[in-house]
């Protein structure tokens, strides 16, 4: 006869917590290779260091979200301290009064498809940003805006443009699908890819004798930050006077507005988008994540620093500065750059806050299944749906 032996007796019976202790590490052992992976903490401090890392990166969150806060006061404050924070609003100043010029340079047909010409905008005294502007040949009427700054690729503006180098520079960027402003323009967009400050070759600040690591975007932090700007700051600059040029171009329809980049154009899509609100969808490839791991781990690169963002907020900030607009964070799996767990978590906070907002279903989450570069199959789809009946 089989005796069953009452659940809160054998809760209390050492055979009940072996089973139980069992059962549980037998689960953990079972874990896919993939799953145990993301579980663990993407780096280890030792102590002190780990509690120190822990203590000053906190900082006073100023302007973080949240609940009690009405959402239009709160993007007014957050917004304007984070533009003073980067040293935009000081690059505002000493350029008052600046006249913005833009000269075209070469021009040509492509596939008897798209016409891409080359342009080159002076955003201050001796800087000159070169850019290509795509548009598709018989376009009629006024069509979605499509740009895309680059990051850590020196020819990155090419890359994106189709404006291939070479045989092997075209094989590189078409098998991961990185002529994305190209892609843009075939599918109907007026389409621009603007060289990025301290990252382009046309653009670099040179790194004399190596005392930056041989890094010109470190070079470009360092000069920046002596001089109260920072790097973010110039670029949203040079992609605020490109957008001033593109919208009053007559094929140009400036309420229809997308920004994307992958990587360190990701970063810059993230704040040109929660700083100006003319861009109306976001797609930051491969970069969105928190400032930090739990650990203290900082993600970006160097040149991306925001000197005292933690005292203003954290990236679940910056895509509350984009709500109600359209916002889709992309990934890839493989991407070892970032950590997975980390950007879950911010995936849900950025839902939230869209959510109070009214807006949650303006913003995804998605994981392609490569590494760090664009996956376009989640990008078109989004932005189609965002713009409805939107482009062919």
């Amino acid at each position: 006869e089989m005796v069953v032996t009452p659940l809160a007796e054998m809760k209390s019976s050492s055979t009940f917590r072996f089973i139980f202790m069992a059962t549980v590490c037998a689960a953990f052992v079972n874990l896919p290779a993939a799953d145990e992976k993301r579980a663990r903490p993407f780096v280890s401090y030792e102590e002190p260091v780990a509690s120190y890392l822990k203590r000053i990166q906190k900082g006073k969150q100023q302007h973080a979200f949240h609940p009690a806060v009405d959402v239009a006061a709160w993007q007014k404050s957050a917004r304007a301290a984070l533009i003073k924070l980067i040293g935009l609003e000081q690059i505002r100043d000493e350029l008052a009064g600046f006249e913005i010029t833009v000269t075209q340079g070469e021009d040509r047909t492509v596939d008897g498809e798209i016409t891409r010409r080359l342009y080159t905008i002076e955003t201050e005294p001796g800087i000159r940003v070169p850019f290509y502007y795509l548009t598709p040949v018989g376009g009629k009427g006024r069509a979605p805006l499509f740009i895309a700054p680059h990051g850590h690729d020196k020819i990155g503006l090419h890359s994106y443009s189709g404006a291939f180098r070479n045989e092997k520079h075209r094989e590189e960027i078409l098998a991961r699908e990185g002529h994305i402003a190209e892609q843009a323009a075939r599918r109907g967009f007026v389409a621009i890819a603007p060289a990025t400050r301290g990252l382009a070759n046309e653009v670099l600040v040179p790194d004399p004798k190596g005392r930056h690591g041989n890094r010109p975007c470190r070079a470009q932090l360092v000069h920046c930050l002596l001089s109260g700007r920072t790097p973010t700051a110039e670029r949203v600059w040079d992609m605020q006077r490109i957008l001033d040029w593109a919208v009053k171009q007559p094929e140009v329809d400036p309420k229809k507005i997308v920004m994307t980049g992958n990587s360190g154009g990701g970063v810059l899509t993230a704040y040109t988008a929660a700083i100006d609100t003319r861009v109306t969808v976001a797609i930051p490839s491969c970069s969105f994540t928190s400032v930090t791991t739990a650990e203290g781990y900082v993600f970006h690169c160097d040149c991306c620093l925001v000197p005292g963002l933690r005292n203003w907020g954290d990236w679940k900030e910056l895509a509350g500065l984009i709500a109600p607009r359209r916002l889709l964070l992309v990934h890839g799996e493989k991407d070892g750059l970032h950590h997975r767990p980390t950007v879950d978590a911010l995936g849900r906070e950025v839902k939230t806050i869209f959510g109070y907002s009214g807006s949650a279903a303006h913003t995804e989450l998605k994981w392609g299944t490569g590494g760090h570069r664009f996956y376009p199959e989640y990008m078109w789809p989004f932005i189609a749906q965002a713009f409805e009946p939107g482009p062919r």
